[in-house]
């Protein structure tokens, strides 16, 4: 029984919740996240609200590709396509996962809920086509970073920047084409089905998709950063881009692929994302320090 519970537990991926805090990023670069208890407590059932849509979405892409995944070393492994859990109990669970976060994102506003409807429908239309179709499935993934950057607006009452906005899609893509160049280099076999779209890929291509995000990523983050009107918050620009650049290490070494897993596992990379949150925070919750070098 206890491994039923596992496995129930691993099929919804909370491992994989980390990319919702992105909800929080409104309120947070607001400086309303810490400083407003109200406002914690509703952008934490935010949070939970997006997480089980995105666990919703985990679950159909799972019975979707159950053949596929079967074909795939790792995802072979998984409750569902291992037939640990079967489709029926998958179907279950993805309903629970879906009312809970439909009445969740009710509860806090009717625009938070047509957001996670366009999420869960962005979802749908990648689990059972548009993964298949090269650059839109990427695209895809990119847009559903943007999709809870805005969910977080919509839920805080804040007005999120167009350059933090533009900042999150490019480094959605530059994270995204990243793991499929991981994929390609780790997994190529042209017997292997498990994600059909990789066989229209390239590394070259991929390389130069690498390049051109990178790039335009952190140009749209410093412009951002100069819009913040605060010098300290200029000192965040050199470790964004160490992070860029150690991601694309990793992807092109084919040492690690998937950016949570990155982020966990790789020291320097977590290092520079806990300096780059340390002075932002500091920038933003604490003013008089910030205001020194204003």
């Amino acid at each position: 029984m206890r491994a039923f519970f596992w496995d129930i537990a691993y099929t919804l991926r909370p491992q994989q919740w980390v990319k919702n805090l992105l909800v929080l990023a409104p309120p947070f670069f607001g400086g309303a996240l810490f400083t407003n208890e109200s406002m914690f407590i509703k952008m934490f059932f935010a949070f939970v609200g997006f997480s089980l849509a995105s666990s919703t979405a985990y679950i159909v892409n799972d019975i979707s590709d159950i053949e596929h995944d079967r074909l795939h070393p790792q995802k072979r492994l998984r409750p569902l396509s291992s037939g640990r859990i079967n489709i029926f109990t998958g179907v279950i669970l993805g309903f629970i996962t879906l009312a809970l976060s439909l009445s969740a994102s009710y509860k806090i506003g009717l625009n938070f809920l047509i957001i996670t409807l366009a999420y869960l429908t962005l979802s749908l239309a990648y689990s059972f086509y548009l993964q298949k179709i090269e650059i839109i499935d990427v695209f895809c993934i990119a847009i559903g970073f943007v999709l809870r950057i805005e969910a977080g607006g919509i839920a805080s009452g804040i007005e999120v920047s167009n350059w933090l906005l533009l900042t999150t899609f490019l480094l959605s893509l530059l994270l995204a084409f990243g793991k499929r160049r991981h994929e390609l280099v780790l997994h190529h076999n042209p017997e292997n089905t498990f994600r059909e779209v990789l066989s229209r890929y390239n590394t070259n291509f991929l390389d130069t998709t690498l390049s051109i995000f990178a790039t335009t990523a952190i140009v749209t983050y410093a412009i951002y950063t100069v819009e913040i009107e605060s010098r300290i918050f200029l000192l965040t620009v050199p470790f964004a881009i160490y992070g860029v650049l150690r991601y694309m290490y990793l992807v092109q070494t084919d040492t690690r692929g998937d950016p949570t897993e990155s982020l966990f596992k790789d020291r320097p990379l977590l290092f520079s994302v806990l300096v780059w949150f340390l002075i932002t925070t500091a920038v933003i919750y604490f003013k008089d320090i910030s205001g020194l070098l204003k």
